[in-house]
Protein backbone atom coordinates (compact mmCIF):
# COMPACT_ATOMS: atom_id res chain seq x y z
CA UNK A 1 0.00 0.00 0.00
CA UNK A 2 1.63 3.33 -1.37
CA UNK A 3 0.30 6.51 -0.59
CA UNK A 4 1.44 8.75 -3.44
CA UNK A 5 1.44 12.44 -4.03
CA UNK A 6 0.80 12.76 -0.93
CA UNK A 7 -3.17 11.23 -0.86
CA UNK A 8 -4.00 8.98 2.15
CA UNK A 9 -4.31 5.77 1.47
CA UNK A 10 -6.71 3.58 4.18
CA UNK A 11 -7.72 -0.17 4.32
CA UNK A 12 -10.35 -1.44 6.54
CA UNK A 13 -11.17 -5.06 7.26
CA UNK A 14 -12.82 -7.06 10.06
CA UNK A 15 -10.75 -9.34 11.93
CA UNK A 16 -13.69 -11.87 12.55
CA UNK A 17 -11.58 -13.94 14.89
CA UNK A 18 -11.07 -10.50 17.12
CA UNK A 19 -14.23 -9.11 16.52
CA UNK A 20 -11.96 -5.92 15.45
CA UNK A 21 -11.50 -3.37 12.63
CA UNK A 22 -8.24 -4.29 11.16
CA UNK A 23 -6.95 -0.34 9.99
CA UNK A 24 -3.95 -0.51 7.44
CA UNK A 25 -3.37 3.19 6.25
CA UNK A 26 -0.55 5.65 5.00
CA UNK A 27 0.28 8.97 3.90
CA UNK A 28 3.52 10.39 1.97
CA UNK A 29 4.57 13.47 3.75
CA UNK A 30 7.13 16.31 2.23
CA UNK A 31 9.01 16.63 5.80
CA UNK A 32 11.95 14.78 7.14
CA UNK A 33 10.66 11.76 9.58
CA UNK A 34 11.63 13.86 13.08
CA UNK A 35 9.59 16.76 11.95
CA UNK A 36 6.50 14.10 11.86
CA UNK A 37 7.56 12.04 14.95
CA UNK A 38 7.26 15.58 16.50
CA UNK A 39 4.27 16.52 15.26
CA UNK A 40 2.92 12.70 15.82
CA UNK A 41 3.96 12.50 19.24
CA UNK A 42 2.95 16.02 20.64
CA UNK A 43 0.28 15.52 22.86
CA UNK A 44 -1.07 19.18 23.60
CA UNK A 45 -1.46 18.97 19.96
CA UNK A 46 -3.56 15.93 19.44
CA UNK A 47 -6.79 17.81 20.45
CA UNK A 48 -6.13 20.12 17.32
CA UNK A 49 -5.05 16.90 14.74
CA UNK A 50 -6.64 13.66 15.79
CA UNK A 51 -10.96 13.93 14.98
CA UNK A 52 -12.91 13.97 17.69
CA UNK A 53 -10.28 13.80 20.66
CA UNK A 54 -11.18 16.10 23.58
CA UNK A 55 -8.28 16.22 25.20
CA UNK A 56 -4.37 14.00 25.50
CA UNK A 57 -3.03 13.47 28.95
CA UNK A 58 0.72 12.06 29.36
CA UNK A 59 -0.15 9.86 32.89
CA UNK A 60 3.45 8.46 32.96
CA UNK A 61 6.81 7.96 31.53
CA UNK A 62 10.16 6.92 31.36
CA UNK A 63 12.43 9.89 31.26
CA UNK A 64 15.05 8.31 28.79
CA UNK A 65 11.84 8.62 26.50
CA UNK A 66 11.13 5.38 25.35
CA UNK A 67 7.52 4.94 26.90
CA UNK A 68 4.53 7.08 28.01
CA UNK A 69 0.84 5.85 28.87
CA UNK A 70 -1.39 8.35 27.89
CA UNK A 71 -5.17 9.42 28.46
CA UNK A 72 -7.50 10.37 25.31
CA UNK A 73 -11.22 11.27 25.53
CA UNK A 74 -12.64 11.05 22.35
CA UNK A 75 -16.40 12.49 21.60
CA UNK A 76 -16.58 9.75 18.51
CA UNK A 77 -20.23 10.63 17.70
CA UNK A 78 -23.57 12.32 18.84
CA UNK A 79 -25.40 9.34 20.07
CA UNK A 80 -22.35 7.43 21.24
CA UNK A 81 -20.89 8.07 24.42
CA UNK A 82 -17.62 9.98 25.25
CA UNK A 83 -14.68 6.80 24.50
CA UNK A 84 -11.69 7.05 27.36
CA UNK A 85 -8.63 5.18 26.12
CA UNK A 86 -5.57 4.85 27.80
CA UNK A 87 -2.75 3.06 25.71
CA UNK A 88 0.97 2.69 26.82
CA UNK A 89 2.98 4.17 24.05
CA UNK A 90 6.74 2.37 23.14
CA UNK A 91 8.83 4.57 21.06
CA UNK A 92 11.69 3.83 18.83
CA UNK A 93 12.25 7.38 18.61
CA UNK A 94 12.13 9.05 15.06
CA UNK A 95 10.77 5.52 13.76
CA UNK A 96 8.29 3.72 15.39
CA UNK A 97 5.72 4.15 17.78
CA UNK A 98 3.63 1.23 19.44
CA UNK A 99 0.57 1.70 20.76
CA UNK A 100 -1.14 -0.87 23.58
CA UNK A 101 -4.31 -0.53 25.29
CA UNK A 102 -4.33 -0.45 28.93
CA UNK A 103 -7.60 0.72 29.77
CA UNK A 104 -10.50 2.50 29.58
CA UNK A 105 -13.46 2.15 26.66
CA UNK A 106 -11.98 -0.01 24.07
CA UNK A 107 -12.09 -3.61 24.38
CA UNK A 108 -8.55 -3.78 22.14
CA UNK A 109 -6.68 -0.95 20.43
CA UNK A 110 -3.33 -1.80 19.43
CA UNK A 111 -1.00 -1.34 16.74
CA UNK A 112 1.59 1.10 15.34
CA UNK A 113 2.73 4.08 13.64
CA UNK A 114 6.07 3.60 11.44
CA UNK A 115 8.08 6.54 9.76
CA UNK A 116 10.19 5.76 6.67
CA UNK A 117 12.36 8.03 4.87
CA UNK A 118 10.65 8.64 0.80
CA UNK A 119 12.69 7.12 -1.64
CA UNK A 120 14.24 10.52 -2.45
CA UNK A 121 14.88 11.31 0.79
CA UNK A 122 13.11 14.59 1.13
CA UNK A 123 10.12 13.64 2.85
CA UNK A 124 8.37 10.55 4.96
CA UNK A 125 6.16 7.71 4.23
CA UNK A 126 3.39 7.63 7.48
CA UNK A 127 2.15 4.16 8.27
CA UNK A 128 -0.53 3.09 10.49
CA UNK A 129 -1.72 -0.47 11.19
CA UNK A 130 -4.05 -1.34 14.30
CA UNK A 131 -6.60 -3.13 15.27
CA UNK A 132 -9.69 -1.59 17.30
CA UNK A 133 -12.81 -2.59 18.90
CA UNK A 134 -15.23 -0.92 21.45
CA UNK A 135 -16.12 -2.66 24.74
CA UNK A 136 -19.83 -1.90 24.05
CA UNK A 137 -21.73 -3.04 20.92
CA UNK A 138 -21.38 -0.93 17.94
CA UNK A 139 -22.33 -2.20 14.10
CA UNK A 140 -18.77 -2.86 12.48
CA UNK A 141 -20.57 -0.40 9.17
CA UNK A 142 -20.74 1.73 11.61
CA UNK A 143 -16.92 1.44 12.71
CA UNK A 144 -15.44 1.32 9.32
CA UNK A 145 -17.80 4.40 8.44
CA UNK A 146 -16.21 6.32 11.22
CA UNK A 147 -12.96 5.11 10.25
CA UNK A 148 -13.09 5.64 7.23
CA UNK A 149 -13.97 9.41 7.56
CA UNK A 150 -11.76 10.33 10.43
CA UNK A 151 -8.21 8.66 9.28
CA UNK A 152 -7.78 10.32 5.61
CA UNK A 153 -8.25 13.58 8.13
CA UNK A 154 -6.06 12.43 10.66
CA UNK A 155 -3.33 11.65 8.14
CA UNK A 156 -4.10 14.65 6.25
CA UNK A 157 -3.78 17.00 9.34
CA UNK A 158 -0.46 15.60 10.71
CA UNK A 159 0.46 16.26 7.18
CA UNK A 160 -0.57 19.55 7.31
CA UNK A 161 0.91 20.16 10.52
CA UNK A 162 4.58 18.83 9.53
CA UNK A 163 4.48 20.78 6.19
CA UNK A 164 4.15 23.62 7.91
CA UNK A 165 6.27 23.04 11.12
CA UNK A 166 9.03 21.84 7.97
CA UNK A 167 9.02 25.49 6.63
CA UNK A 168 9.30 27.35 9.88
CA UNK A 169 13.00 25.48 10.15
Amino acid sequence: MHAATGEPVVRVSTDEKANAAHIRASIDIAASPAVVWAVLTDCKRMPRIMPNVESCRIVKHDSAGKWEIREHVINWAALMPKIRTIVRNTYDVGRRLVFKRIGGDMRISEGEWKLEPTANALGTRLSYNALVAPDFPVPQFMIKQAIHTDMPNLLLAIQRASVEDAAKN
